[in-house]
């Protein structure tokens, strides 16, 4: 308080006030010194707060507050001095300068403050305080520098009213300066700033000075004469100072403009330079002045070449410096200011488009005109682009195949724009539809329009795109489905303003998916349907295939297809392959075995159809299905039967093949014995005898080859060779051998062959001269009278051969049946001429063969002409093959193998004949050890025989002969079958010939000499021949014309049956031990013995046996055919005892009347009659005539059987049928 009291002037304080007056011109100097500071500062804060350089504007913040700071001191001081009173007065000079430092921050604050772009209220407020704060205490700090006797004491409220009038002015005065400049220019805002910022200085000098009381006595004569001086100096110092810091900010400012009117020209001359458009100023004249690069680019030319040439140059357009004498004149002026498109011509003559805008600068010593041009080039390349453009897009909206539109989005769906396209829709112009003669809501089905709303409200809504489906009617009143698409277009505010869409005509779409749909229906009708996804799982499936499996569908939904499959095929390769497939895309169709829920198989026919979608990726599988369970059982019906009848034709074939090694095994003997006695010494009688033998072998032979020809031509296994031989001579060989028989009848038999036809042909000779032998020898037959010619010709392609007669001729009804087999004729040929009908049905398959035809013509009682046309290449002329008798062979060392000892016999014997040596072997261990003994000029080898068989011993010697690098030994099989097998068997095995059983000791010598010196192809099978009575024991007839006597074939037959009595049993055992082979091997020599023997049923037993066993045995069959064989075995033992008991071989065992022979001859007939042959009852009745002592009757009917005339056996039981009932009649008599 006591401190209070020496600063406040208080009612306690002791001593007289002191009053005093102001000068008025030192006040008035005062305010104008306060109000011009205050300006000068805002001007330089102003400076200050344009200058971009941070140096600059500190430094006009510093001259700037330096100069309002002193303004503030200067102020105070002459405010001062204008006061006087009653008392002399001196200052303090450190104190004195020490108060510049408060006015000297205020000043800083106010101008830091200006200097700002944003400056807030409380900004503001806080300055003013700051300013107003620094002002008074400026004021204070220099009152306290006062030297004086009386006391300086300050009101109290005088005090706080000059802070808050120094305060309050302060702010008004920053406001004044930033606040107005939006509403004052800047001239006015700096002034009345500064006159207000002036009134606040001075405001708060003389409020505080009015505050101030002065304590003390009054002098009598205080001095006064320094206040006019210093009043004078300060003012002077003060606006010194003003002058200079308004100088300095003055240079700095000139140095900006400077700098700023130096950067503002570069950046007018980067401009100029960089601009696209050309720049050219010119002046009245068109006198050019300058130009930027962009107008020496667009006119080709140098601005240093063209300055000071005429702007009409470039611009023809102006004119200038021609009819015109300045640019004023242009279109009276008015070419200025505005822009216009003209045609500029280039330094190089080129025309260029171009936009000119002129300007003008008008400066104080001439007029210049600034040229803005634009080169136009590309812009009409983009406007002639655009209108391109808006014309493919014209021609697409047109050729869309729909209807584009825009209309408002309302109820009535105004049409703003629609695409020609409606009219096609609609039959209405889209004229109609913009002019509003027609809306969309009057040609929509009234039962859609509802819908197509409330689709477009949504749409409205949500602001987004909708798609909708309905109907309208056209202008004929026919209903169209349309699908239509479209997108609510919003304006600024969010406010539906239009509508953009197409819709397309979907009739046909619509019309093909009901199509469609009924289609699916009528399959998911008709088939089992069912669907998976990739992974198996089912999805669906319709009725149809749930009642074929059995399952209801909530039973399989989930499931996987596995449920249907067998369990083992699930876990198989087979079914991850399948549904890999699947998975692929792979369509997967066939037959599938699949189980139902009752686990009962089910086959049907069924495809996997996988499913794309839009990206081409499988996404499901739809199954198609027809249940097939009863075509696969039928199929299995029928397949059983194609094996049935496959086994059928095998056991044909293996009936022949069997029939003929077993007719041919004797026929071996009978010829080859039969010719060995036609060499030796016989009288007439018995050379006669024995030809009549050789020649009934032969025919037999014939009849067998032609059987088996037919039987492989219908199997197709028949094969012909390709080799160029004589057709010429061939034909004269045919004519020559039949040429005999012609002439012992009384005909001619003549060989045509055309003049100039090539003689030397490519084909098959064998086959065409079995043929042609065929067609001559029915035609020799089958004419009494007249002759036979044989004509051969040629038109070119074909060769023509003719063989023409003049015989019976044939009936037009049975034209076409004498090229089926055991077809004749006539049913009374074969009583009159012989023969078994297979000639012509072998030539015509042999003809078909070689791929040429035949045909007939005949006339009944006339005659007939057989026509064959072949293909045959023409050959060079030399035969490739001859197939004469044997080239004179020297005596050779032969070794001969064969397991039947007849048949050895029979080759010694033939062979010795011929200077040969011969050695046996009975089995193929003998034929080795024979070969490593002894050299052999060739080896005849049967192919089956016990241990060691032919194949396996051929085998043994082509090895031995390459390990000992030996020369190679000719080897020729010798077999009785028929089979093509056997043939390349005995090929694969190193043989080098084939001989076929019965051997023809002709034919055989020249398979030696092929296989010794010519080492010609290896030759066909040749045919083979039929078989015996199978019910038959012994066959009495064929034995004894094999071995003469009863006694001799019965002694042998005793010997086979000691040996082989217990074959059945030991076939068994090696059957259930397995032993195939060794069982085989052993069956097949009781075949061949038994055939020899003429044991009929036992041979017949064991080839079906040895057929067994060559494939893979059945037990069943092979059980069963074992035990017939051992029964046939006790049958013989049996018949063996009967006739050593009685020692009688013909007597049969039983005794018949007359009468009963005569039913059992009539049963027979009857059976005949129909083409029918009952074996047990001919058997008994063959017994009988035996017992009566009727052989030549026997043998009659026996022989007509054989030929398969049952007509001729129906007219010989006729004839004893009556002869039989003579004698019962006479006996009774």
């Amino acid at each position: 308080m006591q401190y209070l009291d020496k600063f406040f002037y208080s009612s306690e304080t002791q001593g007289l006030l002191l009053y005093g007056s102001y000068d008025p011109w030192l006040v008035f100097t005062s305010l104008v010194v306060a109000v011009l500071s205050s300006m000068m500062a805002l001007q330089v804060a102003g400076i200050a707060k344009a200058t971009q350089s941070a140096s600059h504007r500190h430094f006009s913040l510093i001259s700037g507050s330096i100069a309002l700071a002193g303004g503030i001191w200067s102020m105070h001081f002459i405010g001062m001095l204008a006061f006087s009173f009653c008392a002399s007065v001196s200052y303090s000079p450190g104190l004195t300068l020490l108060s510049l430092l408060p006015s000297l921050a205020a000043s800083w604050v106010a101008l830091h403050i200006l200097t700002r772009r944003r400056v807030t209220a409380a900004q503001l407020v806080i300055g003013g305080v700051l300013v107003g704060a620094g002002i008074g205490a400026m004021h204070y700090s220099g009152m306290a520098a006062m030297r004086m006797a009386p006391l300086l004491r300050y009101d109290p409220f005088g005090f706080a009213l000059s802070i808050a009038v120094a305060v309050g002015l302060a702010i008004l005065a920053l406001w004044i300066r930033y606040g107005l400049r939006r509403w004052l220019s800047s001239n006015k805002s700096l002034v009345c700033g500064g006159v207000v910022m002036g009134l606040a200085i001075s405001g708060m000098h003389y409020t505080g000075m009015a505050a101030a009381r002065f304590v003390g006595v009054e002098e009598v004569n205080p001095s006064s004469s320094e206040a006019a001086f210093l009043a004078t100096a300060v003012t002077a110092i003060a606006l010194a100072l003003a002058v200079l810091v308004a100088t300095a900010n003055g240079m700095l400012r000139f140095r900006q403009l400077y700098l700023r009117l130096r950067e503002h020209e570069a950046r007018l001359r980067a401009i100029l330079e960089t601009a696209v458009d050309g720049v050219v100023t010119f002046n009245e004249d068109g006198v050019i002045q300058s130009g930027n690069p962009s107008f020496e680019r667009l006119f080709h030319c140098k601005l240093a070449d063209v300055a000071g040439s005429n702007i009409s140059q470039f611009l023809p357009s102006l004119g200038l410096g021609t009819a015109h004498r300045n640019i004023g004149d242009i279109d009276g002026g008015r070419g200025v200011g505005t822009g216009r498109e003209v045609q500029a011509i280039t330094l190089g003559g080129h025309a260029v488009p171009v936009r000119l805008a002129l300007g003008v600068a008008r400066l104080p010593t001439q007029t210049l005109y600034i040229g803005f041009i634009t080169d136009l080039s590309d812009r009409n390349e983009i406007e002639r682009a655009l209108r391109e453009s808006e014309q493919q897009h014209r021609s697409l909206i047109r050729n869309i195949p729909g209807v584009s539109f825009r209309c408002l989005a309302n109820d009535a769906f105004t049409v703003i724009f629609i695409s020609d396209g409606i009219e096609r829709l609609t039959g209405w112009p889209a004229e109609d539809f913009r002019q509003g003669r027609r809306s969309f809501p009057s040609i929509y089905h009234a039962d859609d329009y509802g819908s197509v709303r409330a689709k477009v409200a949504n749409a409205k809504a949500d602001g987004g795109d909708y798609t909708v489906e309905f109907r309208l009617h056209d202008s004929r009143g026919r209903e169209h489905w349309v699908w239509e698409s479209g997108t609510v277009v919003l304006d600024d505010s969010g406010k539906p303003r239009w509508i953009d869409g197409v819709m397309l005509d979907i009739t046909d779409t619509k019309r093909r998916n009901a199509e469609f749909e009924g289609t699916v229906r009528a399959i998911s009708r008709a088939l089992n349907v069912i669907e998976f996804d990739m992974s198996g799982t089912i999805l669906t499936a319709n009725q149809n295939f749930l009642d074929l499996m059995g399952y209801r569908l909530e039973e399989i939904l989930g499931k996987h297809h596995e449920i249907f499959c067998d369990p083992d095929y699930v876990k198989s390769p087979a079914y991850a392959e399948f549904w890999r497939s699947l998975t692929a895309g792979e369509l997967d169709a066939g037959e599938y075995r699949r189980l139902g829920k009752d686990g009962r198989s089910r086959w049907i026919q069924a495809t996997y159809n996988p499913i794309f979608d839009s990206d081409g990726n499988p996404f499901k599988v739809v199954k198609f299905a027809t249940d097939i369970s009863l075509r696969r059982d039928m199929e299995t019906a029928l397949r059983e039967a194609k094996e049935s009848a496959e086994h059928a034709a095998a056991a044909k074939t293996t009936f022949l093949a069997n029939m003929s090694h077993e007719i041919r095994t004797p026929m071996n003997a009978i010829i080859g014995f039969t010719e060995l006695l036609l060499e030796s010494p016989l009288d007439q009688a018995q050379r006669g005898h024995l030809n009549t033998v050789r020649y009934s072998a032969r025919s037999l032979l014939g009849l067998l080859n032609d059987i088996l020809d037919t039987a492989k031509l219908e199997k197709g296994a028949l094969e012909l060779e390709q080799i160029d031989f004589s057709l010429y001579d061939l034909c004269q060989h045919i004519c020559t051998s039949l040429r005999l028989g012609a002439k012992a009848k009384g005909l001619v038999l003549t060989l045509d062959y055309q003049p100039g036809l090539a003689r030397y042909f490519n084909g098959d000779p064998l086959r065409i001269q079995q043929v042609l032998t065929n067609l001559v020898g029915n035609a020799v037959k089958f004419t009494e009278q007249g002759g036979v010619r044989l004509e051969v010709s040629s038109d070119g392609h074909e060769v023509h051969i003719a063989v023409r007669d003049t015989g019976i001729g044939i009936a037009e009804d049975r034209m076409e049946r004498i090229f089926a087999p055991f077809a004749q004729a006539d049913a009374s040929m074969s009583r009159r001429f012989g023969g078994t009908g297979l000639g012509t049905t072998i030539a015509q398959q042999l003809i078909d063969l070689m791929k040429g035809r035949m045909n007939v013509e005949s006339t009944l009682g006339e005659g007939s002409v057989f026509h064959v046309y072949l293909p045959l290449a023409t050959a060079s002329g030399t035969p490739e093959r001859s197939n004469g008798t044997a080239e004179h062979l020297s005596p050779l060392h032969i070794l001969a193998a064969d397991d039947v000892p007849q048949n050895l016999q029979l080759l010694s014997l033939s062979l010795g004949r011929r200077g040969h040596t011969v050695v046996t072997a009975r089995n193929g261990d003998e034929v080795l050890e024979a070969f490593h003994r002894e050299t052999f000029d060739v080896l005849l080898l049967d192919v089956q025989m016990p241990t060691t068989d032919g194949l396996e011993a051929s085998r043994r010697i082509r090895l031995a002969e390459a390990s000992a690098q030996m020369p190679r030994v000719p080897i020729i099989a010798l077999t009785a079958s028929v089979l093509e097998e056997d043939r390349i068997a005995a090929r694969e095995a190193g043989m080098d010939g084939f001989a076929s059983k019965p051997l023809e000791v002709d034919k055989l010598m020249w398979e030696i000499s092929r296989v010794i010196q010519r080492g010609l192809d290896f030759p066909g099978v040749l045919a083979t021949a039929e078989a015996e009575d199978p019910h038959a024991i012994i066959d009495w007839g064929q034995g004894l014309q094999l071995w003469g006597t009863r006694e001799k074939l019965l002694t042998a037959v005793q010997r086979f049956y000691n040996d082989n009595r217990d074959a059945a049993a030991a076939i068994a055992d090696m059957n259930g031990k397995g032993l195939f082979v060794e069982a085989s091997e052993s069956i097949h020599r009781i075949r061949g013995t038994s055939g020899n023997l003429s044991l009929v049923q036992i041979c017949k037993l064991a080839g079906q046996l040895e057929h067994a066993f060559r494939g893979k045995p059945k037990a069943r069959p092979t059980d069963v055919l074992i035990r017939e064989l051992e029964n046939a075995f006790l049958s013989l033992g049996r018949e063996l005892e009967d006739f050593n008991a009685t020692e009688v071989s013909s007597k049969p065992a039983t005794s018949l009347d007359k009468a009963s022979l005569i039913t059992i001859a009539q049963q027979l007939r009857a059976h005949f009659q129909r083409g029918e042959l009952d074996e047990q009852l001919f058997e008994s009745f063959i017994e009988q005539m035996m017992g009566q002592g009727r052989r030549d009757m026997v043998d009659e009917l026996d022989r007509a059987i054989n030929e398969f005339d049952f007509s001729q056996a129906e007219v010989l039981l006729g004839t004893l049928i009556d002869e039989l009932r003579s004698q019962t009649e006479e006996a009774v008599r």
